[in-house]
């Protein structure tokens, strides 16, 4: 009876799924067939989702073109290629059982018979009101390149276009990012065909200031959301020291071994849901959902590297890192023009972290020695990461293996593209700021660094730097500010202090703190840009400043 009832429970459901879906057909089988310049009628409307897997070439806010201490660019470009996107559109706050209210698929047109790369615009028309209600927050499941995975086959023949919230934050891929049965070989070495699989799961994003009757209207509107790969990058490099006296010549690796138990034996579609506000960066995307997984028990194998496939150098030692002094992508610019890299793989992402040992050889028939490495996870899945590990030989008592694990985050995914246009350089003061900038009420400029923003580039949209507390101020050549805009300054390059507007006050608590940030108009969405080598205390959103001792007697 449980059995039946069971059944029956079953049948129901996949029932209501396929009335719901042919509903949903009847108003939107005609989003990619219906003149995308024909308005929206009764309760329809157009959105504009503007998507983003950037190359090194695209703009990313306040990095004017370079990436940011701890993070990399995808290196080669086809990492970053579109060869096809799936966009699931589910109401806010509705049940995991929940169907879309909109679902488009497209297949990007190639350019000059390359993929696009990098960045992409999708017109999407949907119901704005279902049963007379009015859509106010969605949230947006992208997948882009599905093809590069099994995750369909595994869904079944689930029709995707009723495809509910749950199966798809439960949907899975095995297959091809794992490791080979026959030889214990990494799966996959090179960009497939169909491109690495790239998603991103948005929640609770307002469309108010989003939607328009017309697709050109929605493109001034665009909705901008990053998205990463569902996969890591794992390669290594080798140096040795140069000259007879290094006694180098006839050093090799012999083989490469990751420890079993490593891998999952299969990898979320999806990473966790963000919110909107929030989602601005790839460090947050990862997957933590799971529990209790089961792991691939086979080691890894990778090839060994001859002596002639490992770069002499003068000086294995100034090919370390230094994170105080060198971006990831300095360094990794400078390790793959002057080293050369061996062993790359495209894997699954892992919540543990990956231990595994180099074997090699320092002379000729010589003894196999090892050396263990260990890449941390910090207790998070290593999705969008790019797992270096360098390794280099010394000279005389010295001849050894010394193992440099780091992990860089795969950083091309940006949160602004070439629809917004967005580009700012911040340099400031040095100084050790703590958690806030402190700032003096009785200090004309505040007391606090010098803050200056140059090369801003937002396209034709207005900026403004502004303070989420009105007893904080700017201080601009000589002049307060309440906020400063675009058209406030000559040129496009400024410096700022912040200042408070009153002495503090014990008793009145909300003038002791402010958020400075840059807005966007009209659509006041926030900008990156305190990242980089000027990073002050805050987030990559906005600075935070706290108000010290009255100063105005002093």
């Amino acid at each position: 009876m449980k059995r039946y009832n069971s059944t029956l429970i079953k049948m129901t459901r996949r029932l209501g799924m396929a009335i719901a879906a042919l509903l949903m057909l009847s108003t939107m089988a005609s989003c990619s067939d219906q003149d995308s310049q024909a308005p929206a009628t009764g309760d329809e409307a157009y959105l504009n989702l503007s998507f983003s897997t950037a190359s090194a070439t695209t703009s990313r806010a306040s990095r004017a073109g370079e990436i940011g201490k701890d993070e990399t660019p995808a290196n080669p470009t086809a990492e970053s290629d579109i060869h096809s996107i799936k966009v699931w559109v589910f109401k806010s706050g509705t049940e995991e059982n929940a169907n879309p209210i909109a679902y488009k698929e497209d297949t990007p047109s190639a350019v000059d018979g390359n993929p696009v790369n990098g960045n992409y615009t999708l017109n999407l028309r949907f119901l704005r009101k279902i049963n007379g209600e009015e859509i106010k927050n969605i949230d947006l499941y992208i997948l882009a390149n599905s093809e590069s995975t099994n995750m369909e086959e595994k869904l079944e023949g689930e029709d995707l276009r009723s495809i509910t919230r749950a199966d798809l934050q439960k949907a899975t891929f095995d297959y091809p990012f794992g490791i080979k049965k026959a030889d214990g070989k990494a799966e996959t070495t090179e960009v497939p065909t169909e491109g690495l699989p790239i998603s991103r799961a948005i929640t609770n994003i307002a469309i108010a200031g989003h939607v328009a009757d017309t697709e050109i209207e929605a493109k001034e509107r665009a909705i901008s959301i990053p998205l990463v790969r569902a996969v890591s990058k794992l390669h290594f490099y080798f140096a040795r020291k140069a000259g007879k006296e290094a006694m180098t010549e006839n050093v090799k690796v012999t083989r490469i071994e990751i420890d079993g138990n490593t891998f999952p034996k299969e990898s979320y579609v999806f990473p966790d849901e963000e919110v909107y506000a929030t989602a601005d960066a790839n460090k947050a995307a990862t997957s933590n959902k799971y529990r209790t997984p089961t792991y691939v028990d086979k080691p890894l194998k990778l090839d060994g590297v001859k002596t002639t496939g490992i770069t002499e150098v003068t000086d294995p030692l100034t090919y370390k890192r230094d994170e105080k002094t060198e971006t990831a992508q300095a360094y990794m610019d400078r390790m793959n023009k002057e080293i050369g890299g061996h062993d790359l793989s495209y894997l699954r992402d892992t919540n543990k972290p990956i231990k595994g040992r180099i074997y090699y050889q320092l002379a000729e028939g010589g003894s196999e020695k090892f050396r263990e490495f260990t890449i941390p996870s910090s207790g998070t899945a290593i999705r969008n990461r790019e797992l270096v590990v360098y390794g280099y030989f010394l000279q005389g008592e010295a001849l050894c293996l010394d193992v440099q694990p780091i992990v860089s985050d795969w950083y091309d995914n940006i949160a602004w593209n070439y629809t917004d246009k967005v580009s700012i350089e911040m340099e400031r003061q040095a100084g050790d700021f703590g958690d806030a900038v402190e700032v003096h009420y009785g200090i004309e400029n505040g007391g606090g660094p010098a803050i200056t923003l140059k090369n801003i580039d937002t396209g034709d949209k207005n900026w403004i730097l502004q303070c989420d507390n009105p007893d904080f101020a700017f201080y601009v050549d000589g002049k307060y500010y309440d906020t400063v805009s675009k058209s406030d300054i000559n040129g496009n390059s400024f410096t700022f202090y912040v200042v408070p507007k009153r002495n503090k006050d014990l008793a009145v608590e909300r003038n002791f703190d402010t958020k400075v940030f840059i807005v966007l108009a009209p659509d006041m969405r926030n900008v990156l840009f305190n990242v980089g080598y000027g990073k002050l205390p805050g987030e990559d959103f906005y600075i935070k400043f706290t108000q010290g001792d009255d100063r105005s007697g002093i």
